[in-house]
């Protein structure tokens, strides 16, 4: 498939879907299922307690990788992202502007949500690559690919 096709698969499986699988790490590694919003660059916010170890983690060691995918896809159909970045503690002042991309229903979405005595803080994944299967490969076949 040709890089423009592919570029489209990931921004697709993006839209989507609604939930990552977090990596990360510090010592020992650990998985999270996290809810998404994206803004037009791609960053990723995700909402989360300071008390869960993927923020323990990430506050000490902000590099991460995560997947994004259908869990309902047959088995040999499906298509994922698989990609890596950083991710970010929103400061207070930065809450305001992650809230014109982050929504949700389980959370109130006001900044006094995400901010102090609160236990919930905003947090943004930069990532820095991205990578999908080519369908038209022969064989599992991953592709680096650029979503602007």
């Amino acid at each position: 498939m040709d890089q423009l096709k592919l570029n489209q698969v990931a921004r697709d499986i993006i839209k989507n879907n609604h939930h990552l699988t977090l990596g990360t790490a510090d010592g020992d590694p650990w998985v999270a299922p996290l809810y998404y919003c994206v803004d037009d660059h791609y960053n990723f916010y995700y909402a989360s307690q300071l008390t869960s170890v993927h923020t323990k983690h990430v506050l000490k060691n902000p590099t991460v990788a995560f997947a994004i995918f259908n869990s309902d896809q047959k088995e040999g159909t499906g298509n994922g992202i698989q990609a890596s970045g950083k991710v970010f503690l929103l400061t207070d002042s930065e809450v305001d502007e992650a809230l014109k991309w982050y929504t949700t229903t389980f959370i109130e979405c006001k900044k006094e949500s995400y901010m102090s005595p609160a236990p919930y803080r905003l947090f943004k994944i930069i990532p820095d690559k991205y990578f999908v299967q080519d369908p038209d490969a022969k064989i599992d076949k991953r592709v680096e690919v650029t979503l602007l």
